[in-house]
């Protein structure tokens, strides 16, 4: 066996994405991130599955060349990789139907298997003749040369495009941004083997084996995929492990919603079966219960605090504002829950303003943060 790549990085790299491929099906299948369930989910497994083809291929090949059938089956698999990444972007950027989906994947996948023909065809007829295949040779370029780079080419150029428009607009999250990059970064690669591959069949430079820069540039674009196609997967473990970013802040706001809305039930929202458990939705849902509590709880608000209770929480000048007024909305649950009267004081209902989503909700995290010690002191 006689290859370009190590063995021992071969196998890492086939150990590396069956593991991922593993661990995805497992923990993001049928989720928002997966979405095994749609077309993009089962792309990506697909592709996955011909990547590891692909490596095998390479092991199994007794020579570098590409007098090998087992080299020549190897580009037939990579050629079926690259269809997938076209269909992908097709997806990303249009949105089709599944139906046109697959249409569009199967159509990719004959001219890759005409391709793979003509690469087999063309080493045999070469092995016929009683000649190793040189790609330097006019009848043997087109036949090989050409039936790789062609629809390879045009694959991967149709995935970046989607990439570079995923990465133009303002609204894709940060993780799409960081796969978008990468997966930008793994067809340069292909692109920089192609042209050096290009480079050696008309200077003769590098010096080897023909079309050896293939299997290289390949396991690379594995290797990074696979670290890619993990980002959901962690992105998925910390959602389960209550580690993600909406999840720890329902938690502190938890204390805050709880006795609000033991003063104000009727504000509280029924539970959606659909999205309840969605972290996002759920504090979104928070966010709203909390505000429309303190709208209802306004009118019980007293005039002020009493100056032995506001000094119980110590907290920088310019944070007074929000001390005084956790002391008073703790009052005012109190009140709401005893049945007492509106205060009538005429305080308003609300501390400052916030004037979107995000200072709305650093607003409620610097209440909840206070809420504790507040209510203390009140009871």
């Amino acid at each position: 066996m006689s290859s370009p790549i190590s063995g021992v990085v071969a196998w890492a790299v086939i150990g590396y994405l069956a593991v991922g491929l593993s661990g995805w099906l497992w923990l993001v299948r049928g989720t928002d991130a997966g979405r095994f369930d749609n077309q993009m989910g089962r792309l990506v497994v697909h592709m996955g599955l011909w990547c590891i083809v692909a490596l095998l291929m390479y092991r199994c090949a007794s020579t570098p060349t590409i007098d090998d059938p087992a080299n020549q089956l190897a580009l037939g698999c990579v050629l079926m990789t690259t269809t997938y990444l076209y269909s992908i972007g097709r997806l990303v950027s249009a949105d089709p139907e599944p139906d046109t989906v697959w249409r569009n994947q199967r159509n990719a996948g004959l001219v890759a298997l005409a391709a793979t023909a003509s690469i087999v065809l063309t080493a045999a007829s070469t092995r016929y003749s009683g000649r190793t295949v040189d790609l330097r040779s006019a009848g043997d370029a087109l036949g090989i040369g050409c039936a790789l780079a062609i629809p390879l080419t045009y694959n991967t150029f149709v995935f970046a495009r989607s990439c570079l428009g995923a990465l133009r607009d303002s609204d894709t999250p940060r993780a799409a941004r960081i796969v978008s990059f990468g997966m930008i970064g793994t067809n340069a690669i292909i692109w920089g083997a192609q042209a050096l591959s290009l480079s050696q069949l008309a200077t003769g430079w590098p010096d080897g084996p023909q079309l050896s820069l293939v299997p290289v540039a390949f396991t690379l674009f594995v290797a990074i995929g696979s670290t890619l196609l993990a980002v959901p997967l962690v992105a998925e473990l910390m959602l389960r492990a209550g580690m993600d970013r909406a999840t720890r802040t329902c938690r502190r706001l938890l204390p805050l919603w709880r006795d609000l809305t033991a003063a104000v039930p009727e504000i509280v929202m029924p539970a959606d079966a659909r999205h309840g458990s969605d972290p996002a939705t759920r504090l979104l849902r928070m966010t709203v219960e909390i505000r429309d509590a303190m709208l209802h709880l306004g009118a019980y608000l007293p005039a002020e605090t009493d100056e032995a209770q506001r000094n119980t929480v110590r907290e920088p000048e310019w944070n007074r504002g929000i001390t005084d007024y956790a002391h008073r909305l703790s009052r005012a649950a109190q009140a709401r829950k005893a049945g007492l009267p509106p205060a009538g004081t005429g305080a308003p209902p609300l501390p400052l303003a916030a004037h979107d989503f995000d200072a709305e909700l650093a607003l409620l995290i610097g209440l909840a943060r206070i809420w504790p010690q507040a209510k203390a002191a009140v009871e």
